[in-house]
C-alpha cells in the first residue's frame, strides 16, 4: 500500500509540474472566464444593487430632513397657539374683571 502511496505522489507531482510548465495562451474558456469575472467587478463596485443602495440612502437622509422641518414648523405653530391662548385667556381676564376698559 505504501509503494501505491509513494507512486501516487510521484505521479500527482509530475503532472502538477507539467501544468505549471504549459503555455499561458488565453483560450475561449479563459476569455470567458474573464469576461464574467469583470461582470460580477461591474456588478458588486457600481451595479444596479449599488446603485439603488445609494438612491435608498439618497431618500433616506431627504426624509429625515423633511421630517425636521416639519416637527421645527410644528412646534413652532403650536409655540405660537400657546401665546395666542395665553393672550386671549387675559382679554377674557380683562373683560370679566373690568380692567383695561377706557
Amino acid at each position: 500500500m505504501r509503494t501505491f502511496s509513494k507512486g501516487f505522489v510521484v505521479v500527482l507531482f509530475g503532472a502538477l509540474l507539467g501544468l505549471a510548465a504549459c503555455d499561458q495562451q488565453e483560450g475561449p474558456m479563459e476569455k470567458a472566464g474573464e469576461k464574467v469575472d469583470q461582470a460580477v467587478d461591474d456588478m458588486t463596485n457600481e451595479g444596479p444593487m449599488e446603485k439603488a443602495g445609494e438612491s435608498a440612502d439618497e431618500t433616506w437622509q431627504d426624509t429625515k430632513e423633511a421630517s425636521k422641518e416639519a416637527l421645527d414648523k410644528t412646534k413652532q405653530a403650536g409655540e405660537d397657539a400657546w401665546e395666542k391662548t395665553k393672550e386671549t385667556g387675559e382679554n377674557v381676564k380683562d373683560a370679566v374683571t373690568g380692567e383695561n376698559q377706557n
